[in-house]
């Protein structure tokens, strides 16, 4: 039986990990992030969630520029969440 190096999450684990990284430095970014998680990490598929996290990655300037400000692309491979943050963040 294979088992993996690492260890795997239960849903709320990864929830609550999520709503960890959303606290971010900039105000602007927290009022996105942190609904944003409440509201729908539940409902995003495996890949969503994994963008999430590497998305979560990104400095906090640089993500202010992507989705509020406009100023820079954001990258190609998170573009699923990135359309489901946008989306979000429009309803706000």
């Amino acid at each position: 039986m294979f088992i993996p190096d690492y260890i795997i999450l239960s849903v709320s684990d990864l929830l609550n990990k999520a709503k960890f990284k959303a606290r971010r430095g900039l105000n602007e970014l927290d009022k996105i992030f942190v609904p944003f998680v409440n509201k729908r990490f539940l409902s995003l598929s495996n890949a969503q969630v994994d963008q999430l996290f590497e998305l979560f990655e990104i400095d906090d300037v640089s993500l202010a520029d992507m989705i509020i400000y406009k100023k820079m692309d954001y990258p190609i491979e998170l573009k699923e969440i990135f359309e489901e943050i946008f989306e979000f963040y429009s309803e706000i």
